[in-house]
């Protein structure tokens, strides 16, 4: 792998609500096989503009150019495969972020263009709701539009999270993620207790549910358990 990467980043002072600008002149990762030597991927970035707000807030916008070579067909979604070639390809990119010190925040991501011989629109949104010290949801969604000359198909993918503190010592959450590519709802809950310093108890509880048929069935579950104890001879 060779990766390199520049950043400029101005304070311009004559902006009244921007802190500083953000500017990539160039960003790219190299990927190659160590054995052949051949290029496996290549992915570059270039930032014209970017800025944070003296309020806290985030935004870029990025031009991506992509190199994929494929050396055997790929199985993308299902009878939908995208044939093994050398495939470059062109994306736009747009990213805002608001300040996450305040009770609500949240962000959005939106990549849109090539996609292997196709077009492709990714959507990522999250948001955050800190209720009070103790506990915080949290709720994001993500949509794959993808068209390719085999085919189209749509992803989405809903998620939600409820983090909680009792005390600095007694901690856990309660995770659930659904999309409808696989049809599954998995969820995860998970405490961790520290009764005294060096000492951990976690205890994990991994759910995966069918969500195909019309009545919900239980595929899997896992009960796990983890003490450490720390002692001196």
């Amino acid at each position: 792998m060779i990766s390199s990467d520049m950043h400029i980043k101005p304070r311009p002072k004559w902006l009244p609500w921007i802190q500083r600008l953000v500017f990539k002149p160039f960003d790219f990762n190299y990927y190659f096989d160590d054995r052949t030597k051949k290029m496996q991927s290549l992915w570059t970035e270039f930032r014209p503009l970017g800025f944070t707000t003296k309020s806290g807030e985030f935004m870029e916008f990025n031009f991506q150019r992509k190199i994929e070579n494929l050396t055997k067909d790929f199985n993308i979604h299902e009878d939908i495969s995208i044939p093994k070639d050398k495939y470059g390809f062109t994306d736009w990119e747009l990213q805002f972020e608001t300040f996450d010190g305040r009770p609500l925040y949240g962000s959005m991501f939106v990549n849109w263009g090539g996609f292997y011989n196709g077009k492709r629109t990714a959507l990522e949104s999250q948001l955050t709701w800190q209720i009070n010290r103790h506990v915080r949801l949290q709720c994001d969604y993500t949509r794959n539009d993808i068209t390719l000359p085999e085919g189209s198909f749509v992803v989405h993918e809903v998620g939600g999270r409820v983090n909680f503190a009792v005390n600095p010592d007694l901690f856990g959450s309660l995770f659930g993620q659904w999309n409808n590519e696989d049809k599954e709802l998995l969820l995860n809950f998970r405490v961790n207790w520290i009764p005294t310093p060096g000492t951990n108890f976690y205890f994990v509880v991994n759910q995966l549910i069918d969500t195909d048929n019309t009545q919900w069935q239980i595929k899997n579950t896992t009960v796990q358990a983890k003490l450490i104890w720390r002692f001196v001879l």
